[in-house]
């Protein structure tokens, strides 16, 4: 089995795609059936279940009382994005909703900007501007309806942007997989609670597409973190695309669905802005450490 390398990498990388669509795909089905609450709780439910036996064996502690703070806004970013990502896999074509999450890394550049107080220069500014084009590409105002859904699933990039901003900060003391173990366990009572208002049982036929969905999501994780260490970003990135060819193809198997010339044009636009900040990113990080490899 390829372990490290760009092979790897890539490899990784559409492994975690293809089943992120799969997932997505799995919501979908469900939509109308069971209730958005419910299935970011179960989701998480799932997802603790999986990631206890993996921590377990690394020692993960309780998390320092310092980044308890920080801990609660990852949770509160993450499981927002969760249900506004899964009301919109639910209610529009699989493929469009992960064209508009390309723009994740453009938002998390102006989050980074405001809250981190990082610097961009004029390329990176030119890189998110450009990728808002692609996203008015897909939705196109004023020519078709801005649907809530569309409306979710930016929303879902944004609030996912600010989780992912929120990862950098406890990353300074915590390791992943503590720091994923604990935003599942926060999320729980927040997925909870509504979930009780609007609860509905599950039939027979529901339960395996429900289960699906936790364990494909968690794997799904698992294999874009594997990509991300078995190459470099600039080398896995491309093939992020990969996703909209495996949730068009999925779409049109299960749901008839199939995106317009308009939406590839736009996808295509915003993932292209967000690698072109991901690839400089890279390039700056590698600059950085050879200075101070020189300096040593």
């Amino acid at each position: 089995m390829l372990k490290t390398g760009p092979a790897a990498g890539i490899f990784w990388m559409c492994m975690a795609t293809l089943i992120s669509s799969i997932s997505g795909a799995m919501v979908r089905e469900l939509a109308g059936e069971i209730p958005t609450f419910e299935l970011v709780f179960f989701r998480n439910v799932i997802a603790v279940v999986v990631l206890i036996p993996i921590v377990l064996r690394q020692g993960v502690g309780l998390p320092d009382r310092s980044q308890l703070p920080f801990y609660g806004m990852r949770i509160l970013f993450a499981f927002c994005a969760m249900v506004f990502l899964f009301y919109a896999l639910a209610r529009m074509p699989l493929a469009d909703v992960y064209a508009l999450q390309y723009t994740i890394p453009l938002f998390t550049i102006l989050l980074a900007v405001l809250f981190l107080r990082q610097k961009a220069d004029i390329h990176s500014w030119a890189a998110v501007f450009v990728g808002f084009v692609g996203t008015l590409i897909v939705m196109r105002p004023g020519i078709i309806e801005i649907t809530l859904a569309a409306l979710g699933a930016i929303t879902a990039a944004c609030l996912s942007a600010g989780s992912n901003t929120t990862i950098k900060i406890l990353a300074r003391k915590d390791n992943a997989e503590a720091i994923t173990l604990w935003t599942n366990i926060g999320m729980l009572p927040l997925a909870l609670v509504p979930t009780l208002f609007v609860w509905v049982n599950p039939t027979a036929e529901q339960w395996p597409l429900i289960i699906g969905v936790g364990v494909v999501s968690s794997i799904g994780g698992y294999c874009f973190t594997r990509a991300v260490s078995a190459a470099d970003a600039r080398i896995v990135q491309p093939f992020q695309f990969s996703r909209m060819v495996f949730a068009t193809a999925i779409g049109w198997i299960m749901f008839s669905e199939f995106p317009d010339l308009w939406t590839w044009i736009g996808a295509a636009v915003i993932f292209s802005a967000s690698y072109y900040i991901v690839y400089r990113e890279g390039r700056a990080r590698k600059a950085a450490q050879k200075a101070q490899q020189a300096a040593d």
